[in-house]
């Protein structure tokens, strides 16, 4: 069994050579186990030559990094902070299981996306499942091998596991970046001052617009119900249940209310169209759910992140540097260890724009370590049962203006959105029969580029204003700052006693 199955394995990477490769030099990027010139070797070049297809193929999925050495890991903000704990075998163990689930979810969207090309095999469905089988049969292998003892190898892996900030210190370099910082801080300054003058949590008045709400889920359980039956693993992290998951997305999803003046301010489902640009179609009302989690002292919460997109925030002019393709709002609600919600959030899709909404139960910190402030409005009392939170939106800039509860029997007055996977978006049907994510390798929505990005880049963000994918979203131009921080709201708030 075991013989089959490497030869099976050298097979994949002979296939995968001949017909991707086609005798280009290829890097040899190894494990940290490969000295038996056997079985692990064989699954390091596996890797590597899927790596470089990916690259060259330019579908190399973003949302989460690769870990030095470990071709079978990944990680991001969330579980890159762990890296400094105290972690027993067990702790330990988990802690690479999440890092191999999350490569194995990347490189399931990115052999997705690998083109034909010449190779009629790849566009089948079959040959790319042995491909994402070979990923797991791989990792688990080299994962074996890596770890097989304890010692230097687990603290090697603790110094590989580094995820870049989304700010580049040659881009403030160059752009004289403390004496640029002053102008970029009056102008957050600015719109921190409009934003409060115009943002109300009260329903707004005389608006011609849209509610769109979610589809009537029937019954649910309580989201304490839900949290009390949800055991955690060793690290503290939540296992929610795929249906359980759902159900938490279905109590606390919004109503997006939007001033409508055109097609640009109806909310609809990405897609690629004929002439290979993306669109969205408003047809199809779409809210998009993505799972998160953060520390807050010493527990690890749940976020629920649902996000929209609009065909595009148009120009007002010829000179408007915020206008582009695409435009979008991503509503987050950070859930407490009883499964209420704590805290409220909003941002651009590009990162743009974040307001912070806490509840009476957090309390403002007097100072913090960020060099950028966040904004942070007054929330609404809503209860869930009865209730919908309500977002609504300004016509044409998308800007958050209200924030505030709606009974749940106006949803029959309201058009109806589904709820989605935010996974789709990275592996989209194409009119040419394959597949393409909306993210370019950096995490650009591409084609989402706004002229912006020829005025802010000393802050050293990459392209300023475009759409970005989740997990690559810097929030503030002054200082570092990231919506996916994990250590955000200890930062920044304190729990009151009541």
């Amino acid at each position: 069994m075991f013989r089959s199955r490497s030869r099976l394995l050298l097979i994949s990477i002979l296939w995968i050579s001949a017909v991707f490769l086609a005798g280009c030099a290829m890097p040899h990027i190894q494990s940290t186990q490969t000295s038996d010139g056997g079985t692990t070797e064989s699954c390091a070049d596996f890797f590597a030559s899927l790596d470089q297809q990916t690259t060259e193929a330019g579908v190399m999925d973003s949302g989460a990094f690769r870990v030095k050495g470990y071709p079978y890991l990944r990680a991001n903000r969330f579980l890159a902070s762990f890296r400094e704990w105290a972690m027993d075998r067990e702790s330990f163990a988990a802690w690479v299981n999440h890092m191999q689930a999350l490569d194995q979810e990347s490189r399931g969207y990115e052999i997705a996306n690998l083109p034909a090309m010449d190779a009629p095999a790849l566009a089948s469905a079959s040959s790319k499942a042995e491909l994402s089988a070979n990923v797991v049969t791989c990792g688990n292998l080299l994962k074996a091998a890596d770890f097989q003892d304890s010692g230097p190898r687990i603290e090697k892996l603790r110094e590989q596991v580094v995820v870049p900030d989304e700010y580049s210190l040659l881009r403030r370099t160059l752009g004289v970046y403390p004496l640029f910082s002053v102008f970029v801080s009056l102008g957050v300054d600015n719109w921190h001052a409009e934003a409060k003058k115009n943002f109300s949590a009260q329903p707004p008045e005389d608006w011609s617009g849209i509610r769109y709400a979610p589809e009537k889920p029937g019954e649910l359980p309580l989201s304490r119900q839900i949290i009390e039956k949800t055991r955690s693993d060793s690290l503290g992290i939540p296992a929610y249940a795929p249906e359980d998951l759902q159900a938490l997305f279905r109590i606390y999803a919004p109503i997006w209310e939007v001033q409508t003046q055109n097609e640009h301010d109806k909310i609809g489902t990405p897609f690629w169209n004929p002439e290979g640009e993306l669109g969205v179609n408003t047809g199809h009302p779409m809210t998009y759910t993505l799972p998160s989690f953060t520390h807050f002292g010493k527990d690890i919460l749940t976020q629920l992140n649902y996000i929209v997109w609009f065909p595009s925030r148009p120009k007002a002019n010829l000179l408007d540097i915020y206008g582009g393709l695409l435009d979008g709002i991503n509503y987050r609600i950070t859930l407490d260890k009883n499964g209420e919600p704590l805290l409220y959030e909003t941002i651009h899709n590009c990162g743009c724009y974040y307001m912070a909404f806490p509840t009476k139960r957090l309390h403002v910190r007097e100072k913090n370590d960020y060099a950028e402030s966040p904004l942070i409005l007054q929330t609404p009392e809503v209860n869930p049962i009865s209730e919908f939170m309500t977002i609504a939106l300004k016509s044409r800039t998308h800007a958050v203006q209200h924030l505030y509860p709606l009974a749940r029997e106006t949803q029959s007055e309201s058009a109806i959105y589904s709820l989605a996977d935010y996974g789709q978006l990275r592996s989209l049907p194409c009119h040419t029969d394959g597949r393409a994510g909306m993210f370019d390798q950096d995490g650009v929505g591409i084609g989402t580029e706004r002229l912006e990005r020829f005025i802010l880049w000393p802050t050293g963000v990459l392209s300023p204003g475009s759409m970005r994918q989740w997990g690559r979203q810097a929030v503030a131009f002054i200082g570092i700052r990231h919506f996916d921080d994990p250590f955000f709201m200890d930062k920044i708030f304190m729990e009151t006693d009541f």
